[in-house]
């Protein structure tokens, strides 16, 4: 959505520049890029392109530039919750149509990041008339998107390793790494490890889109015994997670404890022992009524 804002100075219209929406790069192929990014693991990089379309003698001609002051297009991204900001593409004004891709590093992007595309002025003006723009790094047009990167539950990365190499199990197919402390921060707390024995789980974990009806189960039964060691975590500690910092892994923790159970504090200790298969029950059930696991219909 571009930013409206009044400058001191004049800027080219609206029609002179013509951006396209962004499209991500999925499997091979570039599919048009929503809101959000809701499958996405904060250690998949992620590949973005855009198209524009910009008339030269038109945006000079309306900023009163065209006595050959350098214009260009940059291109970039920056986190909305960190502040880091990512290195921009330059892309010099030229005539006509143009496409431009940019990669955002998973290490840095945070929970949301904005992406941006500007026109600058790339060099001062000695002697501009009333109007005219003087300063390099005048922003003459300019274009910004919101994209988010994490659910409203946590995000956590995934990785195929050796079970022997990690002392899991190699009967196992996954295995949820939890963290220590409820302190730590939600982004990153949790590590997911693939068992490579598991094939058909590998590829579907590490298919994103058209997955078969097999994959969908898998994906669907992984997601519900997900939920389930979170959850149970979580009540394992539910007095101490009320205090904790809203960011951090045992907040949205109990976030999706209060969500999945009626009443997780009904859940003692003892009554946990006594009837962990009503528990069981209950939190499968809870985790499908919010889209995890596999519905009956």
């Amino acid at each position: 959505m571009a930013v409206k804002d009044v400058r001191p100075y004049l800027v080219p219209n609206s029609e002179t520049i013509e951006p396209s929406i962004w499209s991500r790069m999925v499997e091979g192929e570039w599919e048009p890029l929503g809101e959000a990014i809701e499958n996405w693991d904060y250690r998949s990089g992620l590949r973005l392109r855009c198209t524009i379309n910009a008339d030269p003698l038109m945006i000079r001609a309306h900023a009163r530039l065209d006595d050959g002051s350098p214009l260009a297009f940059y291109f970039g991204w920056r986190a909305l919750d960190t502040y880091l900001v990512g290195p921009a593409k330059r892309v010099p004004l030229a005539d006509g149509r143009f496409d431009v891709e940019i990669e955002v590093d998973p290490q840095y992007a945070g929970a949301t990041i904005a992406l941006t595309r500007k026109l600058v002025l790339e060099r001062d003006r000695l002697s501009p008339l009333v109007g005219e723009a003087r300063h390099a790094g005048s922003i003459l047009w300019n274009d910004e998107q919101a994209l988010r990167l994490t659910g409203s539950e946590a995000m956590f990365p995934t990785e195929v390793v050796d079970f022997d190499a990690f002392g899991i199990d190699e009967g196992a197919s996954w295995h949820l790494r939890m963290p220590l402390s409820p302190d730590e921060p939600a982004m990153g707390a949790l590590l997911l490890l693939i068992n490579p024995l598991d094939k058909k789980l590998v590829k579907a974990v590490q298919r994103e889109r058209n997955h078969t009806d097999e994959q969908l189960v898998l994906i669907q039964e992984m997601e519900e015994g997900l939920v389930d060691e979170i959850v149970r975590w979580s009540l394992a500690r539910w007095d101490e997670l009320e205090g904790c910092d809203s960011e951090s892994f045992g907040a949205t923790a109990r976030s999706l404890a209060l969500r999945v159970l009626v009443d997780p504090t009904a859940w003692t200790a003892e009554s946990i022992l006594g009837s962990s298969m009503d528990l069981h029950s209950s939190i499968v059930a809870g985790a499908r009524s919010i889209g995890f696991g596999r519905l009956l219909s």
